[in-house]
């Protein structure tokens, strides 16, 4: 019998279902070499990068800041090591178990570390966790290695401030960039969780202090743990800062204002270079250096003693008696007085009906105008401004550098208040003589900032000229080449004839030998000075609350003939000048004149009566 697929080919001779099958599997190995060509040719690039990724991390290496130091090389600021714990979330295989396991080592609650692991899962990069864990933390990471797989410790330099506290509203600190620093323009370079130093010398030379991070790929296994070190870019430490400030006169002076509220600063009147500054109260910067707390941050910024303000430049104070210094020099260039010019003091000065008190009652006598610096005597001041005026009297202020901003370039600057007799603004009175009596021992309408007062002194020193205060004296590299190296600036000499200074500089002298600053007397250093009491409220409102006590000043300068070191001394709510802010001085001077002269240690004599006011 003749077969019916005889004139059949062989594959129509299949049975149908035989050919359906060859068909599909034929299909499928199209398929799979179509997708085995678009992965291998088209998107192999791209998945060669993800495998590599997988396969290799890239870690930041953080660069050292360079270290801050005083005049004479003494470190004020510097860098210690730190041990900082990191995730990569996407090599955490359980994140329950792993919180649950840093959480006993952490001390936090499991779900915060989840929840931060979860909501990164996709990323690559490393979750920085905790900084500067402890020793006993760190062992306890290392021993439960297996344990925690993405989970790895890094050691990175982090900011030290060896004495907290010291200098701190000057030097400033640093922590991490916040997210509205990230937005801005001048920040585009900076990655989140960068170091940027945030106020004072850390912020104003940041792009010196930070250096260049460097970086490496690192080889990891399944486990996200680090097999070997694929390559290396080493970083570039920061360049070091050499400051003005001289680190003896610092210590000294935060020694003296210890237990008080204000500022002390020093410069040298004939560089315009600051030797010390001390803002009291103050705060300690190594606070910041890793993520400042939300309880530490809240009570700093709460604080109503305002600790993070530099009080030298960013406070602003009535002047008080120091002020009878500009009347005084106003008067004897305007030809208004002469230092034989002399008024009555009988302890009140009238005005109409209207009596203005000298700080001494029964009065001085009368006095010439040596006579009226050395005992600050307020009543021949009421006198000395009426018959000078107001107009001279300011124009003489803003000469000596008042009412303008000191161009110390560290933040924001104070620039202090001056009278304005012509001011014709809405619902303004007229200006009186009244107001001009009131301004003439630096009350009223003046308000300088301390930092200008020690322009003004230097000034009176140097024979003049008003110079630019500096901090910085130059940077140098790691390798020693100096990058900057700045110089003194003057900003203008003050028309004033020179018979005029030497008058008020001897006057100043007096002050301190045999008036109102007797406290601050250095035996064998001539010590020029003056006292000052800044009315606060009106007279007897003080003694309900301390803190409306009055402020005390005193402003000086030293050697009186070879002028080196100007300083001025504010203790808010501290009473008499004389009594509470000369003494400070008194200590800033030993210690600035120490190397020169060894000190008499014999029991101190009582200052005479008048020293303990104004």
């Amino acid at each position: 019998m003749r077969s019916p697929y005889r004139n059949l080919n062989p594959v129509q001779a299949l049975p149908i279902r035989i050919r359906t099958a060859i068909l599909c599997v034929g299909i499928g190995c199209l398929v799979l070499l179509l997708r085995l060509w678009y992965l291998q040719v088209l998107e192999g690039d791209r998945y060669f990068t993800l495998s590599t990724n997988n396969r290799l991390r890239v870690r930041v290496v953080e660069a050292p800041r360079g270290f801050i130091l005083d005049r004479h090389g003494e470190v004020m600021v510097e860098n210690r090591p730190t041990f900082d714990l990191y995730a990569t979330p996407e090599d955490v295989k359980n994140p329950t178990e792993v919180a649950a396991t840093l959480a006993g080592i952490l001390k936090v609650p499991p779900a915060d570390i989840e929840t931060r692991l979860m909501e990164t899962r996709a990323r690559s990069q490393p979750l920085l966790l905790r900084k500067d864990l402890d020793e006993a933390m760190m062992v306890a990471v290392e021993e439960r290695r297996l344990d925690l797989p993405g989970i790895n410790l890094r050691i990175r330099p982090i900011r030290a401030y060896p004495v907290a506290g010291m200098a701190a509203n000057l030097l400033g600190y640093v922590s991490e960039i916040n997210q509205a620093q990230l937005q801005r323009e001048e920040y585009r370079d900076f990655r989140p969780g960068e170091s940027l130093g945030q106020s004072g010398v850390e912020r104003r030379f940041d792009g010196f202090i930070r250096g260049v991070d460097g970086g490496e790929q690192v080889e990891v296994d399944a486990r996200g743990r680090a097999l070997r070190v694929v390559s290396r870019t080493d970083s570039r430490s920061g360049s070091n800062v050499f400051l003005t400030i001289d680190r003896r006169i610092q210590e000294a002076a935060e020694a003296a204002m210890a237990g008080k509220k204000g500022t002390v600063v020093a410069m040298n009147p004939t560089t315009g270079e600051i030797l010390a500054m001390v803002s009291r109260p103050s705060f300690d910067p190594n606070l910041f250096a890793q993520r400042i707390s939300g309880e530490d941050w809240q009570r700093i910024a709460t604080d109503a003693s305002h600790p993070l303000q530099n009080r030298a430049f960013q406070a602003q104070y009535p002047p008080g008696s120091i002020f009878k210094l500009i009347v005084a020099i106003a008067g004897l260039e305007s030809g208004a007085l002469t230092p034989e010019t002399k008024f009555n003091c009988p302890g009140q000065f009238y005005l109409g009906n209207v009596k203005f008190d000298d700080w001494k009652k029964g009065g001085h006598g009368t006095l010439d105008l040596r006579g009226a610096i050395v005992n600050s005597c307020n009543v021949y001041f009421y006198q000395a401004g009426l018959r000078t005026g107001i107009d001279e009297i300011v124009r003489v202020s803003r000469a000596f550098g008042l009412g303008e901003p000191p161009g110390l370039g560290l933040g924001d600057e104070a620039r202090g208040s001056l009278p304005n007799p012509h001011s014709k603004g809405r619902g303004q009175p007229p200006w009186t003589a009244g107001n001009t009596v009131v301004s003439s021992i630096g009350q009223g309408m003046v308000v300088t900032s301390p930092m200008q007062l020690l322009a003004m002194v230097s000034a009176i020193a140097n024979g003049g000229t008003i110079y630019r205060p500096m901090v910085v004296k130059r940077i140098v590299s790691l390798s020693g080449e100096v990058l900057e190296e700045y110089e003194p600036e003057a900003i203008r000499q003050v028309n004033v004839k020179p018979s005029t200074l030497a008058f008020i500089r001897q006057a100043m002298l007096g002050v301190v030998e045999e008036g109102t600053g007797g406290r601050s007397k250095v035996p064998g250093v001539p010590i020029g000075g003056k006292t000052g009491t800044a009315q606060v409220v009106k007279k007897g409102e003080e003694k309900r609350h301390a803190e409306l006590k009055d402020h005390a000043w005193f402003t000086s300068f030293a050697p009186v003939d070879n002028p080196q070191i100007a300083v001025v001394v504010l203790v808010e709510n501290g009473g008499f000048g004389g009594l509470v802010a000369a003494p400070v001085a008194k200590a800033v001077y030993e210690a600035a004149f120490r190397d020169r002269r060894t000190f008499a240690r014999a029991a101190p004599v009582e200052p005479p009566e008048s020293d303990l006011e104004d």
